[in-house]
């Protein structure tokens, strides 16, 4: 397990990315031998293509609890679904952040997962595990700080690593979707265009999509300063699972 809180960690929802768009960053990630974790919704080639990688991706759970969600009917069908995705995941985040008490016993209880990061605070300096005690067992809970569609919508986002890099001591974790990395979006204007073709989402194809792509800072440019800091600066990269929870001190 990993002993400091003070590491920068890349995590990303796939959220129903495309194939091209999740291949297109995981070459990235493979390039730099950098680790990261992935919280899979769906069944796909090139989710598949990372399992054949699991020095550099750990593969989580990223369950749907809203209504009309096609994971499920309840949060049982939602937690079984996601499971029979990745039936050995450590990890889990909720996707839209969707939690409560009740949801979080169900993962103690009916998941293998032992970390969950659905704690967002945005450019929270001296973030670090926390653990979410229940009788039924406990999870470690990791906050992040920085995730890409929530900065679009900051009058002064950080789009460079070194914002967040130097906001002060503490665990960084930060979260990317694949498709916004690909797009190299900073706003919602490129993402919201592509969706009005009428093709459904996962059939979208790349040459669909490179007209929309975005050309100046957004997230790929972060991305790949985040991902340089990690190779050359920092090198040694971690799971989310490999956190650990220290106590108070």
């Amino acid at each position: 397990m990993l002993n400091s809180n003070t590491q920068t960690l890349i995590t990303f929802d796939i959220d129903w990315a495309p194939d091209f768009v999740i291949d297109h960053v995981a070459d990235f990630l493979i390039k730099k031998q950098v680790k990261s974790t992935w919280f899979i919704t769906h069944r796909s080639p090139s989710i598949e293509r990372l399992r054949q990688y699991p020095h550099l991706f750990e593969l989580g759970i990223h369950p749907n609890f809203r209504t009309a969600s096609t994971h499920g009917n309840n949060p049982q069908e939602v937690i079984r679904h996601c499971v029979d995705l990745v039936p050995n995941a450590k990890s889990i985040r909720m996707h839209s952040l969707f939690q409560s008490t009740p949801i979080l016993d169900m993962i103690i209880k009916e998941t293998q997962c032992t970390h969950d990061v659905s704690l967002f605070l945005s450019h929270t300096p001296s973030l670090r595990p926390v653990e979410f005690v229940r009788n039924n067992g406990k999870l470690i809970r990791i906050p992040y700080l920085w995730e890409d569609d929530f900065e679009m919508d900051y009058a002064t986002p950080f789009w460079h690593a070194e914002q967040l890099l130097t906001i002060g001591a503490g665990l960084k974790v930060l979260d990317f979707h694949p498709i916004h990395v690909y797009l190299n979006s900073a706003t919602f204007d490129n993402y919201t265009s592509l969706l009005r073709h009428d093709i459904k989402y996962g059939d979208l194809t790349e040459s669909v999509a490179v007209p929309f792509i975005h050309h100046g800072i957004g997230t790929k440019t972060m991305f790949l300063e985040v991902l340089d800091y990690l190779h050359d600066i920092q090198r040694d990269t971690y799971f989310i699972s490999e956190l650990e929870y220290r106590g108070i001190s």
